[in-house]
């Protein structure tokens, strides 16, 4: 095996106890805290403070990687995070704790940008083939994450979860010793180059798709579908499991997304169906009346991560210049955090006054909005020759 092979494989454990680390209390989060006295609108906060942090720190993440901080730095940054995240969680128990260590975990995350863009430089597939790789690693660290917890939740408690998410910091940060990284070359760009990539419109335009695609699934799957699902009288096991069949279906979906089929279908069928599927999704779960319906809808919400994500994410990439693309990751991922702020704040604020369904349908409204912009859009926006004539006007070399 090739050393650029094995560190490519390296990397994706990295990613594995990454996402398992931030996400293994996640499927319990939102009951734990309701179940402790927390109000509903507070609870959304606490959740959406995890992307809050995100829009702020992701565009300097970006631009530091590009200007020759390297990679290495960050992706060790990114798992002392999710270490000292949970620890908040497990020594202050409470909305406090898990308010700042949610603060910590977006801190986190936002070096997802050098776990992606250093597994691309490494790697020679195509940008929709790395990305469906790199996801399916991204989404495997999450299921197992949501398998331990549906597991020993009900038996260990939230603190003793998230010391599993302590220790898989621990085992990622000595991982990391192990990547090799040449030195990084200092660079500096001219007022125009940054002023080009970041007013390039067709970036912006899948990074606010994207804002709508994350905002959703992280105040639905990752939030409150498990808390209605506790409502339907379902067993902390039976609520693990509706996230467990997320997450085996995101995986297998991000996989897909990287096949021949799916690449050559193209973003013009694979985004419009992800909205549909997605704004499906977001109606039919007030609706259920039992476990098992929720768990077909889950299917759904799987779909539009591991198909309508992954497209969002490679078609924003297209005709990004190499030497600016840990910021242009920066800016897509800062512009989808917005979502991932504010949908679970909104969510909890409109399920306590109107409940659960006023909620859904209000997501639901907005993906359609999101759908009608986005045939609108197209047009003006992804024409890939005047997308690379407006780079190249700004840019040295353009990324193929």
């Amino acid at each position: 095996m090739s050393n650029r092979k094995r560190q490519m494989n390296l990397l994706l454990v990295i990613v594995c106890l990454f996402w398992f680390g931030q996400y293994v209390y996640i499927p319990y989060q939102t009951t734990y805290l309701l179940s402790i006295g927390v109000p509903s609108g507070i609870t959304g906060l606490i959740i959406g403070a995890y992307g809050l942090v995100q829009i702020f720190f992701r565009i300097p993440a970006g631009i530091l990687a590009d200007t020759g901080s390297g990679h290495k730095k960050m992706i060790m940054a990114g798992v002392c995070c999710v270490s000292a995240a949970s620890l908040f969680r497990v020594l202050l128990p409470d909305a406090q704790g898990f308010f700042v260590a949610n603060l910590f975990s977006g801190l986190g995350a936002s070096a997802w940008i050098s776990y992606m863009v250093f597994y691309m430089q490494l790697g020679k597939d195509a940008i929709q083939a790395a990305t469906g790789k790199i996801m399916a690693a991204n989404n495997t660290g999450v299921f197992l994450g949501f398998v331990t917890s549906s597991l020993l939740y009900e038996r260990m408690g939230m603190t003793m979860i998230c010391l599993f998410s302590v220790v898989a910091g621990a085992i990622g940060i000595a991982l990391v010793f192990g990547i090799r990284e040449e030195r990084p070359e200092k660079r500096s760009f001219t007022a125009q180059e940054w002023r080009g990539i970041f007013t390039y419109r067709r970036l912006l335009f899948f990074s606010v798709l994207a804002m709508l695609q994350q905002g959703v699934q992280m105040a639905t799957c990752m939030s409150f579908t498990i808390q209605a699902v506790k409502e339907l009288g379902a067993t902390s096991v039976q609520s693990g499991i509706a996230s467990i069949v997320y997450i085996v279906m995101a995986v297998a979906f991000s996989l897909l997304s990287g096949s021949s089929f799916f690449v050559k279908s193209g973003s013009n069928r694979v985004i419009p169906a992800g909205i549909v599927c997605q704004m499906v999704y977001c109606i039919l779960v007030p609706a259920a009346s039992n476990v098992y319906e929720i768990y077909g809808c889950q299917v759904l919400a799987a779909a539009a991560m591991g198909f309508l994500f992954t497209s969002l994410t490679s078609e924003s990439m297209k005709g990004v210049p190499d030497h600016f693309y840990s910021t242009a990751m920066g800016i897509f991922q800062s512009v989808y955090a917005v979502g991932m702020t504010a949908f679970p704040i909104l969510t909890g604020y409109i399920r306590g006054k109107f409940g659960l369904a006023g909620g859904y349908y209000f997501m639901a409204a907005m993906l359609g909005l999101g759908l009608i912009g986005y045939f609108v859009g197209k047009k003006k926006i992804l024409d890939l020759e005047n997308d690379r004539f407006f780079v190249l006007n700004h840019c040295h070399t353009v990324m193929k």
